[in-house]
C-alpha cells in the first residue's frame, strides 16, 4: 500500500520519524559548523600570541647581536689594535697585537655563543686573522654581509641571508668597517652569526598542539626557501616553497586563514611579514586537529539523536498499534460517534494549519511589517487604542531598523567603506534626547549632568545625525564610566555668530568635559588607535575602539578629535564640524503630505511587481491598489518578463534577487528591447553600500529603493519617473499634532485649559507624587477629540519628562 494511502496514525507515525531524523541532522550540523567556528576563532587565537611572541623574541635576538657585535668592534683597546694590526703588518710588534686580538676575540666566540667566527679582513679582502684558525689567509667575497657602523636607539636594520658555501645552510654575517684616524677604511672586521638560538625559538611548540608547526622563510637568490624549520618534513623543494600563507606574508601582508600548506596539507595558520628581517614567520596547525572536536561533538549529538528517535519509535509504534486496536473497536460505535471523530481529525487539521500559517507569519521580514502598519494606518478606520498600538509597532520596527543600520555602520568602518549620510533634523532634540538617555546612569553614580547651549546654535541643521550622534554618545558615555565625583559637562556653541547672508554653513564646536581621573600625557599621542585602552580604563569593560571610531565619524564631519587632560583633575574632549542650515519643522512637515488617491483626468498607469516574498508583493499591491493603480504581480525574474512582454506595463518595481531569474538578468534581458527602453524600471534592494547603486544602475534600472522602505518613497518615486499627481489627504494625522504639541508648551497648556481644572489639579498632585499609575488612569479620562493630547503627556511620562507636566498644571502657571 501507498504511503498516502495510509491510515492517518500511520502516516503521522511515519512523517514524525522523518521529521525526527531531519532535526537530528540539523541540530548535528548546525553544532559543528558553529563549534568549528568557535574553534576556528580560538585556534586564530592562540596561533597569534605564538606569532607575536616568536617574532618579538627573534628580532630582540637579531637586535642583541648587533649591539653585541658593534660594542665589541667599537671597544677602544680593539680599535687600537685593529689600527696597528693593519698598519704594522711586517713589524715584530704585529705577532703580539695579532696574539693579543686573536684572545679577546676567542673569549668572545666562547663568551657570546651567538658570535660563531670573527674574523678581520685586510683592504684585499683577504683573512689575516679569525677565530676559525684554519680560515687564516683565505679570502671572502662580501657580497651579502649585513654592514652595521654605529648603534642607534630605535633603529631597525634587515640581517641579510645567503647560504653559506661550507655549510650549506642560511646564514648571516655582520660586518663594520675599520677605519683609521682620517676615516680611511683599512679593512673589515664581519662575524658569522649561530642560528641555532632561532631554531630553537622556532621549534618552541608550547600550546600548538601535535601537528602544530612555526618556520621562517626567506627570499635567497630567486625562490623562497626555509631559512629555519624543524625536520619533521625531509621533503626536498628544488622550486623554493609556496603556499597561500607564505606567498602572502613574502609579499608584505600579515594575516591569518585556512589554506593549504607547502607540502599540500589543509592548515589553519597566521603569517607574518617581518619586515626588519626581510623574512616571513608562519605559524599553522593541521584543520583536521583544530577542528576535532567540532566533529568529535556533532558525531555525539548525532549519535545521542539517534537513541532518542529510536526510544521515540518504540513508543510511536506501540502507540500506533494501541490506537489500531481501539480503532477497530470504535468501528462498531453509532453514526454519533463516527461524526465526533471526524470532527476531531478536522480540529487535528485545523490546528495543524495555524501553526504553520503562525510559523509562516514569524518569519515575516522587517519590510512587511513596517509597510504594513503603514498600509493599516492608511486603509483601516481604527480608534485611539489601536492607533497607539500601531505605533508601538512602527516605533518597535524603526528602532530595530537603526540597530541594523548601527551594524552596518561598524562594518563599513572596517572595510573603509564608510560614507556620510546628511539629513535634516532638530538639533535641539538630538541634544535633548542624549540628556534624557544619560541622565539616570549620571545620578545613580553621584554625578551632575550639565548640558550647555549656547543661543547662537540653530535648531534645524543638515548633517549626519546617526553618526553626530553615535561620537557625542561614545564621549559622553565615556566621561560618565570614568568619573567618580564631580560633574560632566557638555558644551555646544557656534564658532561665529556673524556669518554673511545667505547663510550656507555653520561653524558648530562641541565639548566634553568631565571631573574623572584624566589621562597621562604619554598616552594620549596613541589615545585614538584602536583596541589602545589607557591606564585609567584598563581594567573596566569595552574593546578600545570606541574612541577610534568616533575620530573616523568626525573626520568625515570635516573635524578633528582633540583631547587635554590632567591627570587627577580631568579630561575635555572637543570638535569642531561645519553643517548646513536645514528647514524649519513646519516646511519639513509639508514635504510629507500623505497622498490618498490618483489626482483625474491621467491615463490608467499599469505597474508590475516582481518579488519573491509573498509578504513584500503583497504589501506593494494593495499600496499601489489602495491609490487606484492597476497593479500585477510576479513571483520570478523569469514570469516578470513574461508579463511584461504581454501587458506592457508603464513601470516595474523588480527585487534584485530571487530564485530562477533575478532581477539583474530580467533588467537586461527587458531593457535589451526597444520597447523596455520606455518602460521605468526601480529596482528594490536590501543593500546599504554604495556600491551596489552603481551596480544596479549599470544594468538598466532606472532607480533604486532600499528595503524597509515608506509609503511616501514609492509614491515620490513614481511620481518622479511618470509624472503621476495625487490627492494628498490635509488633515494633519494625530502624530504630527502629538508631536507638535509636545514641542511647543503653550499649545499644550493650551490643550489642557479644555480640561476640567480638578482634572488637571488631579494630574497636577500625581506628577509632583511621580505616580506613573495614576497619572496614566488619569489620561483615560480625556476625551476622543482630545486625543492628541492623551498621546502627548502620554509620550512626555514614557520618556521621564514628568517635570514637565508638573510645570504645566502647577496651579497659577502661565
Amino acid at each position: 500500500m501507498k504511503f498516502w494511502e495510509q491510515h492517518l496514525t500511520t502516516k503521522v507515525a511515519g512523517s514524525f520519524l522523518l521529521l525526527s531524523l531531519m532535526a537530528v541532522g540539523v541540530v548535528g550540523s548546525v553544532a559543528f559548523f558553529q563549534a568549528r567556528e568557535a574553534l576556528k576563532q580560538a585556534a586564530f587565537n592562540r596561533l597569534s600570541v605564538a606569532a607575536t611572541l616568536k617574532e618579538e623574541e627573534i628580532t630582540r635576538w637579531f637586535e642583541d647581536q648587533r649591539q653585541d657585535f658593534l660594542l665589541v668592534t667599537q671597544y677602544p683597546a680593539v680599535q687600537r689594535n685593529l689600527e696597528t694590526l693593519l698598519r704594522e703588518q711586517n713589524e715584530p710588534q704585529n705577532l703580539i697585537v695579532y696574539k693579543t686580538l686573536l684572545d679577546y676575540l676567542i673569549g668572545v666566540t666562547q663568551t657570546k655563543p651567538a658570535l660563531s667566527e670573527i674574523f678581520i679582513l685586510d683592504r684585499s679582502n683577504q683573512i689575516i686573522l679569525s677565530t676559525d684558525r684554519q680560515r687564516e689567509g683565505n679570502y671572502e667575497i662580501l657580497a651579502n654581509v649585513t654592514y652595521l657602523e654605529q648603534v642607534d636607539p630605535g633603529e631597525s636594520f634587515a640581517p641579510i641571508f645567503y647560504v653559506s658555501p661550507i655549510t650549506h645552510e642560511p646564514s648571516v654575517t655582520l660586518a663594520t668597517p675599520i677605519r683609521d684616524r682620517t676615516q680611511v677604511r683599512q679593512g673589515v672586521i664581519l662575524a658569522h652569526l649561530n642560528l641555532d638560538r632561532i631554531d630553537q625559538i622556532v621549534r618552541e611548540r608550547t600550546g600548538l598542539g601535535t601537528t602544530g608547526e612555526t618556520y621562517l622563510v626567506g627570499s635567497l637568490v630567486t625562490q623562497n626557501t626555509f631559512i629555519s624549520k624543524e625536520d619533521t618534513n625531509t621533503r626536498e623543494f628544488p622550486e623554493g616553497v609556496s603556499s597561500q600563507g607564505i606567498d602572502a606574508a613574502m609579499s608584505g601582508v600579515s594575516g591569518a586563514g585556512l589554506y593549504l600548506n607547502y607540502a599540500k596539507i589543509p592548515v589553519i595558520g597566521v603569517y607574518r611579514w617581518l619586515n626588519e628581517q626581510d623574512l616571513a614567520l608562519l605559524v599553522e596547525m593541521e584543520q583536521e586537529e583544530a577542528f576535532a572536536p567540532a566533529r568529535q561533538l556533532a558525531t555525539t549529538l548525532v549519535l545521542v539523536g539517534l537513541v532518542a528517535v529510536a526510544a521515540l519509535s518504540i513508543g510511536v509504534y506501540w502507540l500506533t498499534h494501541q490506537l489500531k486496536i481501539s480503532r477497530e473497536q470504535l468501528e462498531n460505535y453509532s453514526h454519533q460517534l463516527e461524526q465526533k471523530a471526524q470532527e476531531a481529525e478536522t480540529a487535528n487539521r485545523a490546528k495543524s494549519e495555524f501553526l504553520a500559517n503562525m510559523s509562516h507569519e514569524l518569519r515575516t521580514p522587517l519590510n512587511a511589517i513596517l509597510g504594513f502598519t503603514q498600509l493599516l494606518s492608511r486603509t483601516s478606520p481604527v480608534n485611539l487604542a489601536q492607533r497607539e498600538n500601531l505605533e508601538i509597532i512602527s516605533r518597535s520596527g524603526e528602532h530595530l531598523l537603526t540597530l541594523i543600520n548601527d551594524v552596518l555602520s561598524m562594518a563599513k568602518i572596517e572595510a573603509g567603506r564608510t560614507i556620510l549620510n546628511e539629513n535634516s533634523f532638530d538639533l535641539y532634540e538630538l541634544l535633548d534626547s542624549l540628556e534624557e538617555m544619560l541622565k539616570l546612569k549620571a545620578e545613580s553614580q553621584g554625578l551632575q549632568l550639565v548640558f550647555e547651549r549656547s543661543p547662537e546654535v540653530p535648531q534645524y541643521i543638515q548633517a549626519d545625525e546617526s553618526k553626530l550622534r553615535q561620537v557625542l554618545i561614545n564621549l559622553l558615555s565615556n566621561a560618565v564610566k570614568f568619573t567618580q565625583t564631580g560633574k560632566v559637562i557638555l558644551r555646544v556653541r557656534g564658532v561665529n555668530s556673524h556669518y554673511p547672508l545667505p547663510i550656507t554653513h555653520y561653524h558648530l564646536y562641541f565639548e566634553v568635559e568631565d571631573t574623572g581621573c584624566g589621562i597621562a600625557p604619554a598616552e594620549l599621542t596613541r589615545l585614538f588607535k584602536p583596541f589602545v585602552q589607557t591606564k585609567a580604563g584598563g581594567t573596566r569593560e569595552g574593546t578600545g575602539l570606541g574612541l577610534a571610531i568616533s575620530q573616523q565619524f568626525v573626520r568625515l564631519m570635516g573635524g578633528e578629535i582633540a583631547v587635554q587632560s590632567i591627570v587627577g583633575q580631568g579630561t575635555v574632549f572637543s570638535f569642531e564640524i561645519q553643517v548646513s542650515p536645514a528647514q524649519s519643522e513646519v516646511e519639513m512637515r509639508q514635504q510629507y503630505q500623505r497622498a490618498i488617491a490618483l489626482a483625474p483626468n491621467q491615463p490608467q498607469y499599469r505597474i508590475l511587481v516582481v518579488e519573491d516574498k509573498w509578504e513584500n508583493r503583497q504589501l506593494l499591491v494593495k499600496m499601489l491598489t489602495s491609490l487606484g493603480f492597476e497593479v500585477r504581480e510576479a513571483e520570478n525574474g523569469q514570469v516578470g518578463v513574461a508579463l511584461w512582454q504581454a501587458w506592457e506595463p508603464h513601470l516595474i518595481w523588480m527585487d534584485m534577487r530571487m530564485p530562477v531569474m533575478d532581477g539583474y538578468e530580467a533588467t537586461k534581458r527587458i531593457k535589451t528591447h526597444l520597447k523596455g527602453q520606455a518602460t521605468v524600471i526601480i529596482a528594490l534592494t536590501a543593500s546599504a553600500f554604495d556600491e551596489e547603486r552603481s551596480i544596479i544602475l549599470s544594468t538598466g534600472c532606472d532607480d533604486f529603493v532600499c528595503k524597509p522602505f515608506r509609503e511616501e518613497e514609492i509614491f515620490e518615486k513614481i511620481a518622479k519617473h511618470l509624472g503621476v499627481r495625487y490627492i494628498y489627504d490635509p488633515t494633519p494625522t494625530e502624530e504630527e499634532v502629538r508631536v507638535h504639541l509636545v514641542r511647543e508648551p503653550a499649545l499644550l497648556r493650551n490643550e489642557l485649559a479644555r480640561m476640567p481644572s480638578e482634572w488637571v489639579a488631579q494630574l497636577y498632585q500625581a506628577a509632583l507624587q511621580t505616580d506613573e499609575k495614576l497619572i496614566f488612569s488619569l489620561l483615560e479620562q480625556i476625551p476622543d477629540e482630545l486625543a492628541a493630547l492623551t498621546s502627548a503627556l502620554t509620550d512626555l511620562v514614557n520618556n521621564f519628562r514628568i517635570d514637565q507636566i508638573i510645570e504645566l498644571t502647577q496651579p497659577n502657571s502661565e
